[in-house]
């Protein structure tokens, strides 16, 4: 029962220092004599702040340089032209085109196609009717 009442008593006081403390702010520990005089002291009113001028500056053009039509005689950018030619291989590994006809790519030529048809003898496509 005690508790209670103290607690009452804490609440009570608590709520009664909030209300003078927020509730009434025209309480004040300033005098009226001072607070009075006070009132009258506000600052000047200042006068209307012009901007400056907003320049925006012409943007120069740039035009292209003129690219003259001169022909470049790079290898790199021309294209190689390889006519084609019956049991010839073109080698590229150098970076160039090389036909070569050697007895060799014709002899390897020869056993593929004959694997292929190996591996195609024995398969049979029946068609949808």
């Amino acid at each position: 029962m005690k508790n209670r009442l103290l607690w009452a008593l804490i609440l009570s006081v608590g709520l009664t220092a909030l209300y003078c403390g927020i509730m009434r702010p025209h309480v004040s520990t300033i005098p009226k004599e001072i607070l009075e005089p006070m009132a009258d002291l506000k600052p000047p009113a200042l006068p209307p702040i012009e901007l400056p001028a907003l320049v925006i500056p012409e943007i120069p053009t740039i035009k292209p340089p003129v690219v003259s039509s001169q022909t470049r005689s790079d290898p790199i950018l021309v294209r190689p032209e390889v006519p084609i030619q019956n049991q010839a291989t073109i080698d590229f590994s150098i970076g160039a085109p090389v036909v070569r006809v050697d007895g060799k790519d014709q002899d390897a030529l020869e056993a593929a196609l004959k694997e292929m048809a190996e591996v195609v003898k024995g398969a049979k496509i029946e068609t949808k009717k």
